[in-house]
C-alpha cells in the first residue's frame, strides 16, 4: 500500500506539471492572438485638398529711413569759433552750422588780395609797354649822345690838325680820340635804350608777369576754398540729430571728426530685401500698403522707386527702396515696418496648413487616408505664405488628408 501511495503521488505530480505547462502555453499565445488582433482603430481628423488660386500677400519686414541723412564733418581743421546749432534743431538748407579755424583763413585772404593787387600792377605795367614820357626821355638822351660825339669829332679834327703843325702833343691827340669813341658808344646805347622804349617789354617779361598774376589768384582761390570749408553749411532742409563737439575745441584732421547730422524727415523711404519669386510683383502693381509696429493697426501707403538689378550675394534677395506717400509727423527714422506684396501669380495650387507636415524615415509628407489606414505620401514643397505651404508633388487633388498626424505611423487603421 504504501508503494502504491507513492507511486500515485509521483504520477500525480508529473500529470500536474504537463498539465501546467500546456496550460500555461496556450495562455501566451491565446494573448499574442489578443494582441494582435486587438490593434485600436485611431479617430483622425481629415482634410480634402484640392488645388486653387493662391490668395492674399507675402509680407517683408523693412526699415523706415529718412530720405536723406547727412554726416557734416569739417576738412579744414582748427579750432571750433562758433556752434550755431542744438541737437534737435529744425535747419534750413544754406544755414551755417559752425565755423572752425575761420580768423586765420581771413587773414591768408587779406595777404593773398594783396599779392594780387602787386602783380596785376606789374602786369599792367609790362602790358601796356613804355610811357611817352620814357620815350621822350631816351630821345634827348639820343640827343644829347649826338651833340656830346659832335664835340668831340670837331676837337679831334682841331687837334689833329695841331699835331701835324707839332703844336698839339700826341697825349692830347691820343685823348681827343678816346673822346670820339667813347662818344659814340654814347650814342649807340641812348639809340638802343630809344628803341626798347618804343618797341616796349620783351615777350618773355610780359609771360612772365601774367604767370605771377594767375599764381596768386591761384592762391586767393585756394584761401577762399578753405574759407568756405571753415563753415560748416546744412545741405539741406532738416532737424539736427546730434551735437558732438563743443566751442573752443580743436579738431585735428585727419582723421575726420563728425560734428553733427541732418536727417531730412519731410519724405521718407522704405528699405527692403525682396526675394527673387516675388521681385515680378513689384513692376504689376503701383501702390504698396505697408504697417509700422508702433503703430500697428494703422496702414500706411507707399510707391516703388529703386529695385536692385543684382541680387545681395549674402542674401540672393534684391534690394528695393519704397517712397513713402504722405509721411506721418510720428514716423522716425529707423522704425521696423512691414510690407505686404500681393499674389500675382493665378495658377493654381495646392496648398496645406504646416501643421499638417509630418515626418517618416527622414522625408517629409503628408498622410492620407487610405482604404481605411494611414498612408504616408512623400511631398515636395514649394514657396510657404500665410502660414500655408504650396505642395508642389506627391499629392493627388480630391485627397483626404490627416490634419492631426500626431504619433500616426504608415498603416495604422485610423477612423474619420
Amino acid at each position: 500500500m504504501r508503494n502504491l501511495f507513492m507511486k500515485i503521488i509521483v504520477f500525480g505530480g508529473i500529470a500536474l506539471f504537463f498539465f501546467t505547462v500546456w496550460g500555461c502555453g496556450d495562455s501566451a499565445e491565446t494573448r499574442a492572438d489578443k494582441k494582435a488582433g486587438s490593434k485600436k482603430t485611431r479617430l483622425v481628423k481629415v482634410s480634402n485638398v484640392s488645388a486653387s488660386a493662391p490668395e492674399g500677400s507675402v509680407e517683408y519686414v523693412g526699415v523706415l529711413m529718412a530720405y536723406r541723412k547727412v554726416m557734416l564733418a569739417s576738412e579744414a581743421g582748427g579750432t571750433i569759433e562758433k556752434l550755431y546749432f542744438e541737437k534737435g534743431d529744425r535747419v534750413r538748407k544754406g544755414q551755417v552750422l559752425a565755423q572752425i579755424g575761420t580768423r586765420s583763413i581771413r587773414l591768408r585772404i587779406r595777404e593773398a588780395k594783396a599779392a594780387l593787387e602787386a602783380a596785376r600792377s606789374a602786369f599792367e605795367k609790362v602790358e601796356s609797354g613804355s610811357r611817352p614820357e620814357e620815350i621822350r626821355i631816351a630821345e634827348a638822351a639820343l640827343k644829347e649822345a649826338e651833340a656830346g660825339l659832335l664835340e668831340s669829332e670837331n676837337n679831334f679834327i682841331r687837334l689833329k690838325d695841331l699835331r701835324e703843325s707839332q703844336s698839339a702833343s700826341s697825349s692830347e691827340y691820343d685823348s681827343a680820340k678816346r673822346m670820339v669813341e667813347m662818344a659814340r658808344a654814347r650814342v649807340e646805347s641812348a639809340g638802343e635804350q630809344l628803341a626798347l622804349a618804343r618797341q616796349g617789354p620783351r615777350a618773355e617779361d610780359r609771360r612772365t608777369a601774367r604767370a605771377n598774376v594767375e599764381q596768386v589768384e591761384a592762391t586767393l582761390a585756394v584761401a577762399e576754398d578753405w574759407l568756405r570749408k571753415s563753415m560748416i553749411i546744412a545741405p539741406c532742409d532738416g532737424i539736427i540729430a546730434f551735437r558732438e563737439v563743443e566751442e573752443g575745441e580743436v579738431i585735428v584732421v585727419p582723421p575726420v571728426t563728425v560734428i553733427t547730422q541732418v536727417v531730412d524727415l519731410d519724405r521718407m523711404k522704405i528699405k527692403v530685401s525682396v526675394g527673387e519669386k516675388d521681385i515680378h510683383t513689384l513692376t504689376e502693381q503701383k501702390v504698396f500698403e505697408f504697417t509700422i509696429d508702433a503703430f500697428p493697426h494703422e496702414t500706411f501707403s507707399s510707391r516703388l522707386f529703386f529695385l536692385s538689378p543684382t541680387a545681395d550675394p549674402a542674401t540672393r534677395s534684391f534690394p528695393a527702396e519704397f517712397m513713402v506717400e504722405k509721411p506721418d509727423q510720428r514716423m522716425a527714422d529707423g522704425m521696423t515696418i512691414r510690407v505686404r506684396l500681393p499674389f500675382v501669380d493665378k495658377r493654381k495650387k495646392v496648398k496645406v496648413p504646416s501643421a499638417w507636415l509630418a515626418e517618416e524615415k527622414g522625408k517629409i509628407g503628408l498622410f492620407v487616408v487610405k482604404d481605411g489606414k494611414a498612408l504616408f505620401k512623400t511631398v515636395t514643397l514649394g514657396a510657404y505664405y500665410d502660414q500655408r505651404v504650396e505642395v508642389l508633388s506627391g499629392l493627388d487633388n480630391q485627397e483626404l488628408v490627416i490634419t492631426n498626424p500626431a504619433g500616426l505611423k504608415s498603416g495604422d487603421p485610423v477612423q474619420h
